[in-house]
């Protein structure tokens, strides 16, 4: 699966720079928890802005994350009370012009 992250960003990169697009994106990669899925996206915003309404960790290891995933013991479990609220990894690498 990193492996996979990694090849998709690197093609996204390829392509970010074929089409002349010269700003910031990011591609990153998280654990949803909550929906027992690993997702990923991409931005024009730089690692430190990424869209999300939870506290996350900005990473160079795609590691730690697929391992979480894999390891998910009830994936798609949603809890009857609200989770403990802790920041999560999410793995991010550059794939705009300035990267």
């Amino acid at each position: 699966m990193v492996a996979a992250f990694e090849r998709t960003a690197a093609a996204i990169r390829e392509r970010i720079h074929d089409l002349g697009f010269s700003g910031v994106a990011t591609f990153y990669v998280w654990h949803d928890e909550q929906a027992g899925q690993l997702r990923c996206s991409t931005g024009s915003v730089p690692p430190d802005a990424l869209p999300f309404s939870g506290t996350y960790v900005a990473s160079d290891d795609l590691v730690p994350i697929v391992e979480g995933f894999l390891a998910d013991s009830e994936p798609g479990f949603i809890a009857e009370t609200e989770p403990e609220r802790t920041p999560f990894g999410v793995w991010v690498s550059s794939v705009g012009a300035s990267h």
